[in-house]
């Protein structure tokens, strides 16, 4: 297996597996006697999670890797003390101003068992540190071990009470007890590794760092928890369903290619290789291109008349919102972000991250009037991609790294352009 794996294949098939579960989670209660508005109702308590925790989670994430990467010391203890801290001040201002949620952005539904929610974003969010702990020490089978064990977990404990015939209060305690399993397990890591010492300096150096990445993060990453909050103000549980049931994108597009991205992190932060890391980005988005495109042709393709079968014929409408979201492989492999992140530039993408999320809001408010939540999607391609074309021409002018320097661009450009003709051709078909 050592053979085969490396830092960014490991954690790829960690993302791979992760999603993969919440995909299967998904098949399986569609195929139950679970209702749509049960279905919604543990969509609405998963995406909730999110909505409150994405941001800060994912900043401080993304600044731990280049920080540990230069030092001798993880420092995980000291990341998970912020974490940890931000958890619950995330689970205390939900618990504050759920009547707030409930009136405006819930349309007048109450918050699925919110207590269960409090535990999951206490315990489970933290909990994401360990394999971003394997990560940063290379322990690539650990990695793999660790994604196939703890979700597998995970599936069982969430899908057997509904395949037994209990409620959807079941899978949420389910989900809630895996996370529980998975804080455990961090600190059975730290403490069996020697890590439990904390550095001040670290985290101060550590929040300045991670300041700017939360606040890009929330203004980039928002705008999906925004398209969200504006389906259910509008519509019903049953409708937020099927939304989230298609806003999904190609999953392996998003995961394999975040990884690679958080995966490259580290080497970026050593300066000194800037060429042979633009080399090795190349080459590793080059392979994921002739991949990822023809899988999302072929998606493309069979997603109308899949998803009745693979779901059931309720979620017939999201194949419409899913194939929208496959487009968003195009700009999901133009990674100048990686580039930034990597060497500290992070203000750049504080703006981009901005700019997105304004345009993406506003053309989900008025798509949505015309095109109900296919609008939404659409906006979100074409928000997403905007950000990215704006933090290349950053790359470019303060770096004078070319596009061309870390994606092979004419056979980008000829798979971009192959995937909206098959897009086009699918939905008029269909």
């Amino acid at each position: 297996m050592k053979k085969y794996l490396n830092t960014i294949s490991a954690f790829q098939f960690y993302q791979l597996v992760k999603y993969s579960t919440l995909i299967l989670i998904g098949v399986v209660f569609t195929k139950t006697a679970l209702t749509q508005n049960a279905i919604g109702e543990y969509e609405t308590f998963v995406f909730l999670a999110g909505a409150v925790s994405f941001f800060w989670l994912n900043g401080l994430l993304k600044a731990l890797l280049p920080l540990s990467s230069l030092k001798e010391k993880t420092n995980i203890f000291s990341a998970f003390v912020v974490i940890q801290t931000f958890s619950l001040l995330a689970a205390l201002l939900l618990l504050l101003l759920h009547p707030m949620f409930s009136q405006f952005l819930l349309n007048g539904k109450g918050i699925p068992e919110i207590g269960l929610l409090f535990l999951f974003l206490v315990l489970g969010i933290p909990a994401n540190l360990v394999e971003y702990f394997y990560l940063i020490k290379k322990q690539n089978i650990a990695i793999v071990i660790y994604a196939s064990v703890s979700f597998f977990i995970q599936f069982l404990l969430i899908v057997l009470p509904i395949i037994l015939g209990y409620k959807i209060e079941m899978a949420l305690k389910g989900l809630v007890i895996s996370s529980i399993l998975r804080y455990i397990w961090l600190w059975i890591v730290m403490i069996s590794n020697s890590e439990i010492q904390l550095s001040i300096s670290f985290i101060k150096e550590h929040l300045k760092l991670g300041g700017p990445l939360i606040a890009a993060t929330f203004l980039s990453g928002s705008a999906q928890f925004v398209d969200g909050f504006i389906v259910t103000s509008k519509f019903n549980e049953e409708t937020f369903a099927v939304f989230r049931y298609g806003a999904r994108e190609l999953p392996l597009a998003m995961l394999l290619a975040n990884a690679l991205s958080n995966a490259m992190l580290p080497d970026f932060a050593h300066k000194e290789n800037l060429i042979q890391n633009l080399v090795k980005l190349k080459k590793s988005v080059s392979k994921l291109m002739h991949f990822l495109f023809p899988v999302t042709v072929i998606l493309l393709l069979i997603s109308h008349p899949a998803f009745p079968v693979v779901f059931n014929a309720q979620f017939e409408k999201s194949a419409t919102i899913f194939n929208i979201y496959l487009l968003l492989v195009i700009s999901r492999l133009l990674m100048p972000q990686t580039i930034l992140n990597g060497l500290k530039i992070t203000r750049p993408i504080m703006g981009a991250s901005l700019f997105e999320l304004i345009l993406n809001v506003s053309l989900s408010l008025i798509f949505v009037q015309f095109l109900g939540i296919a609008g939404i999607a659409y906006a979100t391609v074409i928000a997403f991609l905007f950000e990215k074309i704006y933090l290349a021409s950053i790359v470019k002018a303060k770096l004078n790294i070319a596009v061309s320097d870390y994606i092979p661009i004419k056979i980008y450009t000829m798979y971009s352009l192959g995937a909206i003709v098959m897009f086009i051709f699918a939905e008029i078909i269909f």
